[in-house]
């Protein structure tokens, strides 16, 4: 059996170990749950919120967390242990990535992003100035029938029976 009891409460345990706060983390918190859209302040009072959090530690209640917000929480509040406790279930080694590390990897991504922008922007811009050119009126002479036809330059290469 993958989920049994022993395995159910650990994650409980990290579930708690992230979320169990003091009061003022725990206001902190739920103001955030509010101020990012998770929680509907126009629908949810102060009192009603409080005690959607205690529920939401509690999986047999029907207000138990949603991942997001466990996210955004680990996230902004640096509160990572239930994150931690998947990842060591899962058998990965996890570390925190050092904040000058973390800085190239994010500047790698930009300059991709940027890279991957100006290329798009290149592609756009050649597409434009041939549309821009197609629309051109040219001067178009009339042609004899007699005369030989025009041909590509890459039909010289061709044999003389087509295909």
């Amino acid at each position: 059996m993958w989920i049994d009891a022993a395995w159910s409460a650990r994650g409980l345990a990290a579930l708690h170990a992230m979320l169990d706060v003091d009061d003022h983390t725990r206001k902190a918190m739920i103001q955030f749950l509010f101020d990012e859209g998770f929680w509907d302040a126009h629908r949810l009072t102060w009192d009603a919120a409080v005690s959607k959090w205690n529920d939401g530690k509690n999986p047999s209640k029907p207000g138990f967390f949603k991942f997001g917000e466990l996210w955004a929480l680990a996230l902004r509040f640096d509160r990572h242990q239930l994150f931690l406790a998947v990842m060591e279930d899962l058998a990965y080694e996890v570390r925190r990535t050092p904040t000058e590390e973390r800085r190239q990897l994010l500047l790698e991504r930009m300059t991709a992003a940027v890279e991957s922008c100006e290329q798009t922007l290149n592609t756009t811009r050649t597409e434009l100035a041939r549309l821009r050119l197609s629309t051109v009126p040219r001067d178009v002479t009339a042609r004899s029938s007699d005369a030989a036809p025009l041909r590509f330059s890459r039909d010289d290469d061709m044999p003389t029976g087509g295909f």
